[in-house]
C-alpha cells in the first residue's frame, strides 16, 4: 500500500513538473502544435524550447498561426510601438497582449516584430556573436586574418552595442597592413520612434597612417520604419575626434556634425543584411568632410553558425598622405552567435 502511494505521488509530481515546463504552446499552420518555451522572436525567426528536443527549434514566423507565452515579455509592434505584458492567441492569425498599464491589446500576429522574455537576471539579457576569417595565397606568400565580434544588451528602454573588428595582411616585400576598430554605443528609447544615443568609437589604420582616432559623440535618432522585415533609422548629432597620425606633427583634434542612417533587413529566407552610412562635415576644420559606408551580408547554418562577407569604405578629404584620401576593404567569414 505504501509502494502504490509513493508511486501515485511520484507520477503526480513527474506530471506536475511536465506541465509546468511546457506552459508555453505554439499552432501552427499546417495543424500541428508544440509544448515547450518559447524564447522570442527576433528577425522573423521564433525560437522555441522542447522537452523533446535536444536542440532549440527555429521557425519561420509567417508559419505560426497562434501561440501563448506565459512569462512576460517585451513586445515591439510595427511602426516601434512597445508593450510589455502576457501574449495568449484566442482565435488564428491574432493575437492578445495582456499590460498592466493599456488592458488587452488585441493584434494582428503579422503586427509582430520581435519579443522577448523580460529577464529578471541582467546578465541573460545579453547576446553577441564572433566572426573569424583567413586567406593565404601562394603569389608573394600573402596571408590575411579578419576577426569581428559583438556584445549586446536588450532591455526595456535601454540598449547597448559593443563592436570589435580587426583585419591583418602581410605578404613579402610589402609593409604589414593593419586596420583595427572598435565602437560602444547606449541607446535609451524616449518614445514608440524617438530615442536619445551616446557612443564612442576607436579607429587605426595604416593606409591612411592613422595611428588611432578615438570620436566620441552624442545624437538624437529617429525610427523611419520598424517591420517584421527591417528596421531603419535616422541620427544627427555632433562628434568630437581625437586624431594621432604617424609622426607627432600631424596630432589633430576636431569637431564634426554628422548625419548617419542605418538600414537592417532579415527575415528573407536565410539571408539577412546591414548596412550603415556616415556622413561628417567638419565644424572646425575649413572644407574637411569625412565619410563612413559599412555593409554586411550574412547566411544562417545550422546550429547558430553563419557565413558572411562585409564591406568597408572610409573617405577623408583631407587625409595626410595624398593619395590615400579613401580606403575600403572587403572581407568574407565564418561566424557564431550566442545568447
Amino acid at each position: 500500500m505504501k509502494l502504490r502511494t509513493s508511486i501515485v505521488l511520484f507520477v503526480l509530481l513527474l506530471c506536475t513538473f511536465y506541465a509546468g515546463a511546457q506552459n508555453d504552446t505554439l499552432r501552427l499552420k499546417n495543424g500541428n502544435v508544440l509544448y515547450g518555451e518559447i524564447k522570442g522572436l527576433n528577425t522573423g525567426v521564433l525560437t522555441m524550447e522542447t522537452p523533446y528536443s535536444d536542440d532549440d527549434f527555429t521557425i519561420d514566423f509567417d508559419e505560426v498561426a497562434g501561440l501563448s507565452i506565459e512569462r512576460r515579455s517585451i513586445v515591439i509592434l510595427a511602426g516601434g510601438r512597445r508593450l510589455l505584458g502576457y501574449l495568449n492567441s484566442e482565435t488564428d492569425g491574432t493575437v492578445t497582449i495582456r499590460t498592466t498599464d493599456e488592458g488587452d491589446v488585441s493584434i494582428g500576429l503579422s503586427e509582430l516584430t520581435q519579443f522577448q522574455q523580460v529577464k529578471k537576471r541582467f546578465l541573460d539579457r545579453f547576446y553577441g556573436n564572433i566572426d573569424l576569417g583567413f586567406n593565404l595565397t601562394k603569389a608573394n606568400n600573402n596571408r590575411q586574418f579578419t576577426s569581428s565580434g559583438g556584445l549586446h544588451y536588450r532591455g526595456l528602454k535601454w540598449m547597448g552595442d559593443l563592436e570589435i573588428s580587426s583585419l591583418r595582411s602581410e605578404r613579402d616585400e610589402v609593409a604589414k597592413v593593419e586596420r583595427n576598430s572598435a565602437s560602444l554605443g547606449i541607446l535609451y528609447l524616449l518614445s514608440d520612434k524617438w530615442y536619445a544615443m551616446g557612443s564612442a568609437a576607436f579607429l587605426s589604420n595604416t593606409e591612411q597612417q592613422l595611428d588611432g582616432r578615438v570620436s566620441t559623440r552624442v545624437e538624437p535618432g529617429r525610427f523611419l520604419a520598424i517591420s517584421h522585415r527591417l528596421v531603419w533609422g535616422l541620427t544627427t548629432g555632433i562628434n568630437y575626434n581625437v586624431e594621432n597620425f604617424a609622426g607627432e606633427d600631424f596630432d589633430n583634434q576636431s569637431t564634426e556634425a554628422f548625419v548617419a542612417t542605418s538600414f537592417d533587413m532579415y527575415d528573407f529566407g536565410d539571408f539577412s543584411l546591414n548596412t550603415r552610412f556616415e556622413f561628417y562635415p567638419s565644424l572646425s576644420e575649413s572644407g574637411r568632410i569625412r565619410a563612413d559606408y559599412l555593409l554586411d551580408v550574412s547566411y544562417d547554418l545550422p546550429w547558430d553558425f553563419y557565413i558572411k562577407a562585409g564591406f568597408q569604405f572610409n573617405y577623408d578629404n583631407q587625409a595626410i598622405v595624398a593619395g590615400t584620401e579613401f580606403d575600403y576593404i572587403l572581407t568574407s567569414g565564418f561566424g557564431w552567435s550566442f545568447d
